[in-house]
């Protein structure tokens, strides 16, 4: 009962959703045009045939059948709105049907959608979640944690820990044989649980193969490809970069002049910019820049505490920083927690040598430690923000950045990367990580 309850909720949220976002679509036109905003709830109602295409899109696409996490169903959100208005001016277009509001409102009304549709959708797991109606009992086969904690610790995806009477099983293919989890997997179809399980083969995100199936061998197919060899999706990456640039210039140009006054007044003789070597595409060298945040005389004062602290040394090693850098300034430790000083890059960004979303740009000793990874890191341009950044940031180790830097090379898409740059704003704000 709770199970369709919830569906039946989410349903009319997704209704009311739509609802507020052309309601704002409407006042919003009315304003421009210098209507009287009168707030008639009447007016909201004639874009019927919008509502249902929706809806059904949403059906299409299994959102109220499936539980997908935060990041996933707004690719869904994204993906219906830009197709619902497509359908919408095609149909209005076709059967010629009478509407009393104008194509501006219906543009703008599906322009809300992308960002309503979602916000609404999260306030009412979290609120189901807290009020026990989007509970899912589930139980885990596997020993990732990391697994487990990203599929608990998500109220959105709404499943809790249970051993019995679990309606849901979540199985980590790695280390388990074909036999075991074919056992596992007829054992629980036939008590009619749904199942979940990772592939065999990791580091793939596979919700972007193409899967066939060969009925007559009974046998499905992945089929997966390097989408950044594309020149299509190269141009499409680079036209995302100089598209968000340009759109905030206004803010960065005050921040950059911010930022150069304060260096100056604290260290009147010191470089605003520090220019590094580090590996390109194809691990070409070229100057990362950075608002400078290490005293000028750094090299003597870290020779004299490594002296003092050697165990620094092993630190080091393992994360490629510094815990406590001596000759990190005042203002710079500021900027590195802020993440201020990576923001010249934005002009290698600018002349091609970087993007904005791409694997850590490396230093040439940093080769030797990227393992089997180098050829896939250096095959795509270095970003200023990436998935190591978001995941934890400077928290994890050497290793651990260049697994995922390789995952994003190997699985890109551009929404990845408009995720990327949303989670970025959030890790920036709180600060978490930064060093």
């Amino acid at each position: 009962m709770k199970k369709y309850l919830c569906k039946a909720i989410l349903l009319l949220v997704d209704l009311l959703a739509i609802w507020v976002s052309f309601g704002i679509a409407v006042e919003l036109k009315n304003l421009f045009y210098g209507d009287h905003v009168l707030l008639d709830i009447s007016k909201y109602q004639g874009f019927g045939i919008a509502y249902a295409l929706m809806i059904a899109l949403f059906f299409y696409q299994g959102i109220y059948a499936r539980r997908y996490d935060f990041w996933h169903e707004c690719a869904i959100a994204v993906k219906s709105c830009f197709f619902g208005l497509l359908l919408t001016l095609a149909a209005l277009a076709l059967l010629k049907i009478n509407y009393d509001f104008s194509r501006a409102s219906l543009i703008l009304g599906f322009g809300f959608m992308i960002f309503i549709i979602p916000a609404f959708k999260f306030i009412a797991k979290i609120l189901l979640f807290k009020l026990g109606f989007w509970k899912k009992k589930a139980k885990i086969l596997g020993e990732n944690k990391e697994f487990e904690l990203a599929i608990f610790d998500d109220k959105y995806l709404g499943y809790i820990r249970a051993q019995t009477e679990y309606e849901s099983l979540f199985i980590g293919g790695s280390g388990m044989s074909v036999q075991k989890l074919n056992e596992l997997i007829e054992q629980n179809i036939k008590e009619n649980k749904e199942i979940l399980f990772t592939p065999v083969l990791r580091g793939y995100d596979f919700t972007q193969a193409h899967i066939y199936n060969l009925f007559n061998s009974r046998t499905s197919l992945f089929a997966i490809h390097n989408s950044l060899q594309s020149k299509f999706n190269i141009a499409l990456k680079r036209g995302l970069d100089i598209f968000l640039i340009v759109m905030a210039l206004p803010l960065l140009i005050p921040i950059f002049c911010a930022v150069a006054i304060a260096m100056k007044i604290s260290e009147p003789r010191g470089k605003i910019f520090f220019s590094h070597q580090r590996m390109g595409l194809n691990g070409k060298l070229f100057g990362c820049l950075k608002f400078r945040s290490m005293r000028e005389n750094g090299a003597e004062i870290l020779k004299e505490y490594l002296e003092k602290n050697p165990q620094e040394v092993e630190y080091f090693e393992k994360y490629h920083k510094y815990e406590n850098d001596p000759r990190v300034t005042k203002l710079g430790n500021f900027l590195r927690k802020s993440s201020l000083d990576e923001l010249p890059q934005l002009i290698n960004v600018l002349k091609g040598e970087m993007s904005i979303v791409g694997p850590r740009p490396c230093a040439q000793y940093e080769r030797k430690d990227m393992g089997r990874y180098a050829e896939l890191i250096l095959a795509v341009l270095p970003g200023i923000t990436g998935i190591w950044q978001v995941s934890g940031r400077s928290d994890v180790d050497f290793e651990t950045r260049a697994r995922m830097d390789a995952w994003y090379m190997k699985n890109w898409c551009i929404w990845n990367d408009i995720v990327i740059i949303i989670m970025t704003f959030k890790v920036v704000l709180m600060c978490k990580g930064a060093s």
